[in-house]
This record gives structure tokens, sequence and C-alpha cells, in this order.
């Protein structure tokens, strides 16, 4: 053999292993995007099936609630003493399939943050009502000067800038459980007029039909 003839055979050795070498990569990488797409859809399997079982605990929690006494023991929450509460309810139960103890957190938290922001003595009215299928619950301050005063701003705090106040981060995380506990409900909370008064804040419910 000679030396041409050596050195080509050893180029051709080089260049089959470097493929050989390449390939070899490329199974590896195959293999651990096909391991980590296992891992994933096994992840997605266990959070679906983590959110059946809370679905189904939250509606073994539910129970069938008229959202009259829960409105009206509002006023006695400590932050409620600040200001007044004007409690408007109809005659005949509104009723909801809800957990009462979520329901009770979202009032608090709306009268609270209405009592942090109205003007001392000023009145809030909350008023319920069942609207087609859906039961309603509306806070505004009668006393509001402001077509979108800070009661109705409440939302915008659930986006508010990480490096915001202590107070601004307080009730945007009391915001975003609002929003959490009317969504797991079928429902939704958020800012809107009532009766041509300026804009205050409405939560609507699934009503439980008889």
């Amino acid at each position: 053999m000679t030396g041409g003839q050596l050195q080509s055979g050893n180029l051709g050795a080089v260049i089959a292993g470097v493929i050989l070498l390449g390939l070899g990569g490329v199974v590896c990488m195959m293999g651990s995007l096909f391991i980590a797409n296992l891992r994933q859809g096994a992840k997605a399997r266990e959070l679906a099936a983590q959110a059946r079982h809370d679905e189904r605990q939250r509606l073994v929690a539910s129970r069938v609630q008229d959202l009259r006494p829960l409105l009206d023991a509002a006023s006695g929450e400590p932050a409620a003493q600040a200001i007044r509460l004007d409690i408007q309810l109809p005659q005949h139960a509104v009723p909801v399939l809800a957990i009462e103890a979520e329901l009770r957190e979202l009032v608090a938290k709306v009268t609270a943050y209405a009592a942090s922001v109205m003007r001392a003595g000023a009145t809030l009215q909350v008023s319920a009502h069942a609207e087609g299928e859906q039961a309603v619950i509306h806070w505004r301050d009668l006393d509001a000067v402001d077509a979108r005063p800070p009661l109705s701003q409440f939302f915008d705090s659930a986006n508010a800038n990480p490096s915001a106040s202590a107070t601004a981060s307080a009730a945007g995380a009391s915001a975003r459980a609002c929003e959490r506990i009317a969504g797991h409900h079928g429902g939704r909370i958020y800012s809107a007029p009532h009766a041509g008064g300026a804009l205050g804040l409405t939560l609507r419910l699934p009503l439980l039909q008889a």
C-alpha cells in the first residue's frame, strides 16, 4: 500500500468517524427530546387528574347558599366600621351552589378594599338580585363624585407592578383571590355601573334554578 493510499484510507476513517459521531449526537438529541416529551405528557396528565380531583372536591364541598345572609353579615366585618353600608336585598332568596367560606372571603375582601379607598363615613351600597339565569351582586360608592371612583379600580391593582407599595400589593392579591373564587364558582367579578350610577363592582354567579 502506498503512502497516498494510506493517507486516503486514514482520511476516510476520520470522515466516517465524524459522521458516526454526528449521527450519535442526533440520536442522543432525539432520545432526549422523546424522554422530555414523555415527562411533559405525564406531568400534563398528572395536572389534569389533579384538576379533576379538585373540581370533584369542590362540588362535594358546595352547598346551596342564599346570597342574602352572606351579604347581610358584611356589616359585621371589622373593616366596614370606617364606612356605612346600605345593603339592598330582595324579598326572595337568591340561591347559588357554592362554598360558603369562599363566598364570605370574597365579600370580606371587597368590603375591606372599599373601606380602604372610600372616604371615611361614605356609604357603600351592596345590592343583590336575580337576573335571568344569574345571581348578581353589585357594590358602589354612593358618595363618589368621579365617574370611575377608586372602588371600581379594584382589579387594576391585580396587575400592579411587583415593586408597588405594600398596600397596592395587598390589594392586588385580594383582587386576584376574588377573581379566582368567582371563576371557581362559574362566575366572574368585574368593574361595571349599576342603575345609572358611577362605576362599581359586579359579581355574577350561576343562579340555582328551582
